[in-house]
């Protein structure tokens, strides 16, 4: 009976922990997702250099959680988000609307389905 109620505990501990990662990824990417609307909302009023700062900042947030999106998700998908911050940041440079809106509309997906892998939905464990 002992082994049953450590499984159940070591089972618990595991679906807690799956709960609380699928949170702070959500909690993490959408501040994220967020800043960079507020980015491009600044691009369309031609405020480009208070739009660098805003992904800059996110860039920079994105690179202090590097352990933590390399050591929990696909490597595949979290270099395509750093390639992703490198277009936009030289789009904002250039300070071309359209190539930065498109980029910065792909990065904010690819943030999004970030998070999405990490929610407990039946897509994700099928």
């Amino acid at each position: 009976m002992k082994r049953l109620w450590i499984a159940v505990s070591l089972l618990a501990l595991l679906l807690g922990s799956s709960l609380a990662n699928a949170w702070y990824a959500q909690r993490l990417t959408g501040g994220m997702g967020e800043e960079l609307r507020q980015a491009q909302l600044c691009t369309e009023r031609g405020d480009w250099a208070r739009a660098e700062s805003l992904t800059r900042q996110v860039y920079e947030d994105w690179q202090n959680h590097h352990f933590y999106f390399h050591t929990l998700m696909r490597h595949s998908d979290t270099d395509q988000v750093l390639r992703t911050f490198r277009s936009v940041l030289e789009y904002l440079r250039l300070q071309e609307p359209d190539q930065y809106n498109a980029a910065n509309a792909d990065l904010m997906a690819q943030l999004e389905l970030l998070a999405e892998m990490e929610q407990a939905a039946v897509v994700n464990v099928l």
